[in-house]
């Protein structure tokens, strides 16, 4: 199944009263995109919530999500924490779930070097063996990638595509 080309719908992550992630609500969410026939779904990108999100609780809507779509659709999992290790288990449970690849930005309190986000970006997909989708998306992480810095994480084994955000729109110009 192929989701590097397309209509990726990103949904919100819907929250219970009690801060858990609502699972009806979001497969509400999912299934019409699955019958719209996307190319692929994004879940628990930045406007899914991620870095707020336990671990069990990311794997309640990773399963959720799955079920819904049921095989129809690819879906892209964001697995982004602030450890490597952290970010492995996650990766973990997104293939455990039947994911097609994991979205990783590089998640941190403090400013991360190129190194460091390479070395993460080598090491998660080299430990989870999940397909690895660069997630450059710098107004959640303010993490910048340079064209330099994703030629070389494009090169490491499991890393499969680039999402990125849209610049900034040019001002008009009024003459």
């Amino acid at each position: 199944m192929t989701f590097a080309r397309g209509l990726s719908a990103f949904p919100i992550t819907p929250m219970n009263t009690n801060g858990r992630v609502d699972t009806p609500a979001l497969r509400r969410l999912v299934a019409p995109l699955a019958s719209a026939k996307v190319d692929s779904i994004g879940l628990l990108g930045s406007t899914g919530s991620y870095p707020f999100l336990s671990r069990d609780e990311r794997r309640r809507a990773t399963e959720a999500t799955m079920a819904e779509v049921n095989g129809r659709v690819p879906v892209l999992v964001g697995i982004g924490a602030l450890r490597t290790d952290e970010t492995i288990e996650l990766a973990r449970d997104a293939k455990a779930a039947g994911a097609a690849a994991g979205l990783l930005a590089p998640v941190s309190y403090t400013p991360l070097t190129e190194d460091e986000v390479f070395e993460h970006f080598k090491v998660v997909a080299g430990e989870s063996k999940l397909p690895i989708v660069i997630y450059d998306n710098f107004a959640t992480t303010h993490f910048k990638f340079t064209p330099d810095l994703v030629g070389r994480i494009a090169r490491i084994p499991g890393v499969v595509a680039v999402k990125g955000t849209s610049p900034k729109p040019a001002s008009p110009q009024i003459t």
